[in-house]
């Protein structure tokens, strides 16, 4: 394993793919470390490890005791926390790093956004909005920093998430999807309509699987709580999973087909 073993940082659907593509026959050991706080989470084929490193100086401990020829930032365009600690930890430990971008979503003139820059930045807009009384408000920013909503009591919110969130952070009026992505164009649009959604707030998490409700929201001229990505630290980037994969097989060329 030593001299040839890849990290991948995942807990995205890229992340899986990535790994899937370089545990194929004659290419490296790949493991991919999530950061557990998904009770069950899509498994990718390789090695896995779940939970934390203990901030930068762990993680770069952990990739000198495993001998890691390299680093792939997979993870979620939101866990900057865990971007900037792969950042400093490569440095510290001497190891190459890429970070797998998604480009982000633009507006078109069909959109009607409102961006803000934050959770907190979006949970205060609501409060002011001129929306009526008691209209739904789709809510799809994942289940960590729900409660910056549960001040608002007066909208109803669909909550779409992968695993329930502690009831003690909710808002007083909420609806529960427990779902799993990708979802279709049609299927969004269909959702959107039938609860009466009156707006959608989400993350500019960008790439092609979440985009459905976008375009759902801009046909159906549903205004959209746009929440802007954090900074993350300059370093190697790449926006396809193509350019990892050959930017992977430059540092850890394929094992030689045995005589």
């Amino acid at each position: 394993m030593a001299g040839r073993l890849i990290l991948v940082l995942g807990g995205t659907g890229e992340a899986v793919e990535i790994a899937r593509h370089l545990h194929e026959p004659g290419q490296c050991t790949v493991m991919t470390s999530l950061a557990g706080v998904t009770e069950n989470p899509v498994r990718p084929p390789g090695l896995l490890r779940s939970g934390g490193f203990g901030g930068a100086r762990g993680l770069a401990d952990f990739l000198c005791a495993e001998g890691v020829t390299a680093m792939i930032d997979a993870t979620h365009p939101f866990a900057d926390r865990i971007s900037r600690n792969a950042a400093h930890a490569a440095d510290l430990a001497e190891v190459p790093l890429l970070r797998l971008t998604r480009r982000a979503w633009s507006r078109t003139d069909e959109d009607l956004w409102h961006e803000v820059d934050s959770i907190d930045g979006a949970a205060a807009w609501l409060r002011d909005a001129s929306l009526p009384d008691g209209a739904s408000i789709f809510l799809t920013v994942g289940r960590t920093r729900i409660d910056a909503f549960r001040a608002i009591g007066r909208f109803r919110f669909l909550l779409r998430v992968i695993e329930a969130p502690d009831p003690a952070v909710l808002p007083p009026d909420y609806e529960i999807m427990l779902a799993r992505g990708p979802f279709s164009e049609s299927s969004e649009r269909d959702l959107l309509r039938v609860r009466n959604i009156a707006c959608l707030v989400t993350r500019n998490s960008g790439g092609n699987s979440g985009y459905a409700k976008i375009a759902a929201a801009r046909s159906l001229a549903i205004p959209v709580l746009m929440i802007t990505r954090p900074q993350t630290p300059t370093g190697h980037e790449a926006e396809t999973i193509d350019d990892v994969l050959r930017w992977a097989e430059a540092l850890v060329p394929p094992r030689p087909a045995d005589p």
